[in-house]
């Protein structure tokens, strides 16, 4: 269950994390508007998608920043320690992000996106996934001193956008349905610029990282909007 939080008015902040495109969306029930982060990778997805990226970077309600080149060494123990130098600046990045970009004064609620069972993920980008997450919880720890911080299977992210079983363009075709009858989400631009894209087919990134995060983070304001608590 979400639970209850001790400070009147309260960022709310939904990660979809990843090594590669980490989608971040804050809601805060002060501003009653949300904030979309993406810190991807330079260069992901198409030439299409790139250009797409270019344009929501310009949105108010976006901030779109990419990665710094993190090489890694071939030689195996400077490898690991490149690594995890490469998840330290991530979550300094992060954590910078989300205070540039939420109201530092109000109290924090954070919650991570679970992994996915049926994950076709490799041991390896598991381990290095939960490894970036663990450092990035620790720091957002000491940072923003959360009042709350949780992590919520996808099942439960998924029900809240209509079945726990949606995948990546069914959970677009949600969100452009504006499923939840979210009168906050039609504030912001990002929502209007999205409702370009073919929802038929695949979703460009971030725009798939920072849906499955607003969906979060909508599931974590609903406790505030409506004195009820969805089961997690």
């Amino acid at each position: 269950m979400l639970q209850s939080v001790k400070s009147s008015k309260v960022n709310y902040v939904a990660i979809d994390f990843s090594l590669n495109s980490p989608g971040i969306c804050i809601y805060n029930d002060k501003s009653k508007r949300y904030h979309f982060i993406s810190y991807i990778k330079p260069k992901t997805g198409t030439k299409a998608e790139q250009a797409f990226q270019e344009e929501i970077s310009t949105l108010k309600d976006v901030t779109l920043i990419y990665q710094p080149d993190f090489t890694l060494s071939s030689e195996y123990s400077s490898q690991e320690l490149q690594k995890i130098k490469r998840y330290d600046k991530m979550a300094d990045d992060i954590i910078n992000l989300i205070l540039q970009d939420s109201h530092q004064s109000d109290g924090y609620v954070v919650a991570f996106e679970g992994s996915s069972y049926g994950s076709k993920r490799s041991t390896n980008n598991i381990i290095d996934m939960a490894s970036g997450a663990s450092i990035l919880k620790l720091k957002i720890l000491k940072a923003l001193k959360p009042e709350d911080i949780q992590t919520i299977a996808p099942t439960t992210i998924k029900k809240f956008a209509g079945k726990g079983n949606m995948n990546k363009v069914q959970l677009c075709q949600a969100f452009l349905a504006n499923v939840n009858n979210d009168k906050y989400l039609l504030k912001g631009n990002f929502f209007h610029a999205c409702k370009d894209i073919d929802a038929e087919k695949k979703i460009p990134k971030p725009v798939d990282d920072l849906i499955d995060a607003y969906f979060l983070s909508a599931l974590l304001a609903f406790k505030e909007r409506t004195n009820s608590s969805p089961s997690t």
